[in-house]
């Protein structure tokens, strides 16, 4: 039998059909006796409402309100009992969703502790209301949960998504949910050869944070564009989520200390203020990445990161680079003007006593590739694949390739699953050099295919933010964690 928590898993990962599958053929689906499999059962059979139409999905959300009606009979909980209320209107019966919320503001009434905290108590108050058609108390409720819990932006948003679907149904306006919306997410870069002295960029910066209100931004720290965007973003607010292309005194010792000493303690005090920090790591194996390379794929991780901020909290990424008058884009630029988000630019003249210290070695055969892994794999399964499976290289039972096509190797990886649901794929994305691949990165992408269940492709979490970029990307959640010989790996699934 498959435990609960990895089903959930399943269908978090963005496959609610494998999910399904799962729940049934482990017998979840006929214990009508366990809270927590109702619950699930309701869970999925949402998902499945969703993503179908017409009579299929009004009976998908019926079936979804009776089977969290029937966990909240067996455990008086606030939860799945609003849950019943609100899809039973989505599926048609609004005189039930009614009853079920009224019951639901019953039960918050007797029970001041239900709910998991103050803010989801007065949520669910304001669900009830909005479901009774009291808009004016559901407003005044919503607002009041906030203000209890202010930068509890993950519920926030998972607030606002339910209601935009009730207010849908109701076929009433939404645009008030607008001012509770999470504030915006700011990926920042640019250039570090500039003059940190001249009060038109600050202002520039100034204005553009003060017109956008960004509440997260996601970078790096180089002397320059980097550090003066940071600054800004800290004075007015915004949490900082740091990522580093190196160990933090290793990055400190190339990217800031030659370009002047009054921007080491300005690195340092950012340091000590970001609210994250990810340090990109070498494995053991490996010499020191060259700069130019290790530098893009710690931006592209940045980039990723705020994409997916902004997803969760269903509010909007944009970016904010510095670049150099009469420079060529940095391919960074070209990588987020690719995604089609608001991007907004300074261009501002290069200093001439500053020159990029990014160049590649002309011998450098790294780059930014992905290794797709299919475990216990012959010829045959990758048929599906027809001429590109000849690029695949052997090991063991298993099969890999390497191809800085990173977009492709995804559509591949679907194709397969397509295919063969029970596929094991993995999906490492590093610096490579894709004729002579390290043992430990083949051997970490074995690791992640070697622990998929099937129905999904497993990655870690570098490469899940990297795969955020991709147009048309497919859902990608954080699944758990895996023991590795170098050590715990964080497990992300996409589907």
């Amino acid at each position: 039998m498959i435990a609960l928590h990895q089903i959930l898993a399943i269908a978090r990962a963005g496959n609610p059909a494998r999910a399904w599958a799962l729940f049934q053929s482990s017998g979840w689906d006929e214990r009508g006796d366990d809270s927590k499999a109702l619950t699930l059962k309701g869970r999925l059979l949402k998902d499945q409402a969703k993503t179908s139409d017409g009579a299929d999905r009004a009976r998908f959300y019926g079936e979804a309100a009776s089977a969290y009606a029937a966990a909240a009979q067996l455990e008086r909980d606030s939860y799945p009992l609003i849950n019943a209320a609100a899809l039973a209107l989505l599926g048609g019966k609004p005189e039930r969703a009614k009853a079920l919320a009224q019951e639901t503001m019953a039960l918050l009434d007797d029970d001041p502790g239900q709910g998991e905290n103050a803010y989801w108590r007065a949520a669910t108050r304001a669900e009830a209301m909005l479901l009774l058609g009291d808009e004016t108390g559901a407003r005044a409720a919503l607002a009041d949960g906030i203000s209890k819990l202010p930068q509890a932006w993950e519920d926030h948003a998972a607030t606002i998504g339910q209601f935009e679907l009730i207010l849908a149904e109701q076929g009433r306006d939404a645009a008030w949910l607008d001012r509770h919306r999470p504030p915006p997410s700011l990926y920042f870069s640019g250039i570090i050869g500039l003059d940190d002295q001249n009060p038109k960029i600050a202002d520039e910066i100034n204005a553009i944070i003060a017109r956008e209100q960004p509440g997260f931004g996601f970078g790096a720290l180089a002397a320059g564009a980097d550090i003066l965007i940071a600054e800004a973003l800290h004075r007015a607010g915004a949490e900082l989520q740091i990522t580093l292309p190196y160990p933090v005194d290793r990055f400190r010792e190339l990217s800031v200390a030659p370009f002047g000493d009054h921007w080491l303690g300005r690195f340092d005090a950012l340091i000590e203020v970001a609210s994250r920090l990810d340090v990109l790591t070498e494995l053991p194996d490996e010499e020191e990445r060259p700069l130019a390379v290790a530098v893009e794929l710690a931006d592209r991780v940045a980039m990723g990161q705020c994409v997916r901020n902004a997803g969760v909290l269903k509010s909007r990424p944009k970016a904010i680079t510095i670049t150099g008058r009469d420079d060529e884009p940095r391919r960074q630029y070209l990588v987020w003007s690719e995604t089609g988000h608001d991007q907004f630019t300074i261009d501002v003249v290069r200093n001439a006593d500053h020159h990029s210290i990014i160049a590649n070695s002309g011998a450098e055969t790294r780059e930014i590739a992905a290794i797709m892994w299919v475990d216990n794999a012959d010829r045959d399964a990758l048929s599906p694949l027809a001429d590109s499976a000849v690029d695949f290289e052997s090991a063991g039972d298993a099969r890999y390739r390497i191809s800085t096509d990173i977009a492709q190797l995804i559509s591949d990886s679907r194709l397969l699953l397509q295919h063969d649901g029970e596929s094991r794929i993995s999906l490492l994305i590093d610096i490579i050099d894709p004729q002579r691949p390290l043992a430990s990165l083949l051997e970490q992408t074995s690791d992640l295919a070697r622990a998929s269940s099937g129905g999904a492709v497993l990655t870690d979490w570098k490469s899940a933010m990297v795969l955020m970029l991709q147009s048309a990307s497919p859902a990608i959640e954080e699944i758990g964690e895996l023991q590795t010989a170098y050590g715990a790996l964080p497990l992300w699934s996409l589907a």
